[in-house]
């Protein structure tokens, strides 16, 4: 997503609102990555562009409403995800010699734009939870037929035969001490 900055570019000071909730698609065709499943109604952004001497300072906040699988039975999730985010956008004639590049950060178009895509992506998948559950008490997919233990009982229990994996060592006769 494409946002002008020519106003701002070389007027450190200057500082601009920017308040819109626009499409999940204005960011790029995929550009959320594997873990979320999708991004659902209008990304809300809450952004100050403040120009200074360096670039252009991007700061404030960023809301989603995504949809994410359950990591014991794999069933979609929604949750609201409010990232705040502060990134610089470098401007390329101000870069100090051996200074490393940090692609998606930095002034395009002749300086007269930043884009905003790889700063949205970035904050929502630092701020996703590790691990989420659709319930707390979710039983998760059977580890011998797969069905979703939530909806139905399958008749296995966890525990019933041994893995065979481990069958061996159930062979081994250790001396107790």
């Amino acid at each position: 997503m494409r946002v002008p900055v020519v106003e701002l570019v070389g007027q450190p000071g200057e500082t601009r609102e920017l308040t819109r909730a626009v499409p999940p698609d204005a960011f790029g065709e995929d550009p959320w990555g594997p873990t979320i499943t999708a991004v659902h109604g209008r990304v809300e952004l809450a952004l100050h562009l403040d120009s200074v001497v360096e670039g252009i300072l991007v700061r404030g906040t960023i809301g989603y409403e995504i949809e994410l699988a359950c990591a014991r039975c794999l069933t979609a999730k929604h949750e609201h995800v409010q990232c705040q985010v502060a990134e610089l956008f470098v401007d390329p004639l101000k870069r100090e010699e051996g200074e490393e590049d940090d692609p998606g950060y930095e002034l395009l178009d002749d300086n007269t734009a930043i884009d905003l895509s790889t700063l949205a992506r970035d904050s929502l998948l630092i701020d996703l939870p590790v691990r989420v559950l659709c319930s707390e008490d979710c039983l998760g997919l059977c580890e011998r037929c797969g069905a979703d233990r939530n909806v139905a009982d399958c008749g296995h229990r966890p525990g019933q035969e041994p893995d065979p994996r481990w069958a061996k060592l159930t062979e081994l006769d250790l001396p107790i001490e």
